[in-house]
């Protein structure tokens, strides 16, 4: 690929290789920031395999997109959807209705698990359910999530912006029928200011307080009532999540009294715990500081084999495998700023599906950016699909964006290849004016054409 320029990435270089343990952490590995008690707890997926999760988001005129909420999607990232004619564990939508609707048909073999359940259709298939609602998609929806893309454009149009977001006639669900959405709070029994979120940080559904920030349990000897950061020598970096004096268990919580007499919350007999390191939602730094902590996790989301969530200083979370950082291609977009800062940026999943694979095809572009390769047999599952190669190959999508390796990262925790511009030629060849037409499209930049190659965020 000819044009390519490399941009100055704020860190690049400055990872010594000596230096690598001060300035990379791995943050979540193996289970993900989940301690053996938790694996004890046997934590449910939170999708089982064939179902993706894919987040619903609105562009803005001069900012980066705002992610809405969050849907499951079928193996494609389809927009799913419920109908309200439908009883409870039980589908009507059978005949004519079924084949506008197709059920999210579970294949053989498949296991309930947490809030995915399972029923039985006349002609003996089982359907996917999600929170007792079965699923099904639209033979309308000609793109994978439009149609909740649409919803949440309308569901947005008095946001105070430059534009009317949704167009007369815009495919949007009929009568009797809404998009389904990822709700993990909604069968929980939660006291008064606590949440379930997903937290990427430490792929799972986490329990969050009513800041939105990540709870933790802590797993050391809990058998004993007082358990506490005073009664076990723990460091005093943890905070406990404090009840009212009235508090009264629910579900799975319970109160144990502190050595100082006040009421602390606790999540399956565990105390829970903020940790201070954490100034944003969604922030997991507690993650390995001491082995007696782990996140309060309810659900633990797939990832595939060798990967980990590693932690750069002014970069933040970013995907490896054995050690060695992924990279995301993606189209150039209209930005202001935000390349380089600690979260990056959000990238529309539409985009991604769109570039597929083409973001590294030409022997050149391969030479420096190996995929991320993904079994013959691989599922998709959770924010992961596995997409097709023009060499029949399968290739890791994290997204809706197809991962990377980079050849001149030679350590893990190397990421030299992070902020490189790869410009598609606007002379040459037809074959190269065509590419250069197809990452404008995909891009809907107002100029410039090509892939912005950056670590991948989880």
């Amino acid at each position: 690929m000819s044009g390519r320029t490399r941009g100055g990435a704020v860190a690049r270089g400055a990872l010594a290789r000596g230096a690598l343990a001060a300035a990379v952490t791995v943050v979540a590995a193996g289970a993900f920031g989940l301690s053996a008690a938790q694996a004890e707890d046997r934590l449910p997926p939170t999708t089982p395999p064939g179902i993706t999760l894919i987040e619903v988001m609105r562009d803005l005129p001069i900012s980066e997109p705002l992610v809405l909420w969050l849907r499951p999607g079928d193996a494609n990232g389809r927009t799913l959807f419920i109908s309200q004619q439908d009883g409870h564990g039980k589908s009507n939508c059978i005949a004519a209705c079924a084949q506008e609707f197709p059920p999210l048909i579970a294949p053989r073999g498949a296991k309930p698990t947490g809030d995915w359940t399972l029923l039985h259709r006349p002609d003996g298939t089982l359907q996917w359910a999600y929170q007792s609602h079965p699923l099904y998609s639209w033979v309308k929806e000609t793109e994978p999530g439009l149609v909740a893309t649409n919803v949440g454009l309308t569901e947005t149009v008095n946001m105070k912006t430059a534009e009317v977001p949704v167009k007369p006639g815009s495919l949007l669900p009929p009568a009797g029928w809404q998009v389904a959405r990822f709700t993990p709070a909604a069968t929980l029994a939660l006291p008064d200011g606590f949440d379930a979120r997903q937290v990427a940080a430490a792929q799972a559904v986490v329990l969050v307080d009513a800041n939105g920030h990540t709870l933790y349990r802590f797993d050391g000897d809990a058998r004993r009532d007082g358990q506490d950061c005073a009664a076990s020598g723990c460091t005093l970096e943890w905070q406990p999540a404090l009840a009212p004096a009235l508090g009264l268990a629910i579900g799975d919580f319970s109160l144990v009294t502190r050595t100082d007499g006040s009421k602390q919350w606790a999540y399956k007999g565990r105390p829970l715990y903020l940790y201070p390191g954490d100034a944003l939602p969604g922030d997991a730094h507690g993650i390995g500081v001491d082995r007696r902590w782990s996140v309060a996790a309810v659900t633990r989301d797939f990832t595939p084999a060798r990967l980990s969530v590693v932690h750069f200083n002014g970069y933040g979370d970013a995907w490896a495998l054995d050690g060695m950082t992924l990279y995301g291609g993606y189209p150039f977009e209209k930005r202001w700023g935000g390349r380089n800062l600690r979260d990056t940026f959000t990238n529309q999943y539409a985009r991604g599906k769109r570039l597929g694979a083409a973001a590294c095809m030409d022997a050149e572009c391969l030479r420096s950016w190996q995929p991320l390769r993904a079994p013959a047999d691989a599922q998709s599952n959770g924010f992961w699909e596995a997409l097709a190669r023009p060499d029949g190959s399968k290739q890791w999508a994290y997204k809706g964006y197809a991962l990377y390796t980079y050849a001149r990262d030679r350590l893990p925790g190397d990421h030299t290849g992070q902020a490189i511009y790869d410009f598609a030629r606007t002379e040459g060849s037809p074959t190269e004016l065509k590419r250069t037409a197809f990452f404008a499209a995909v891009g809907d930049a107002d100029a410039g054409a090509g892939v912005y190659w950056s670590i991948a965020k989880p």
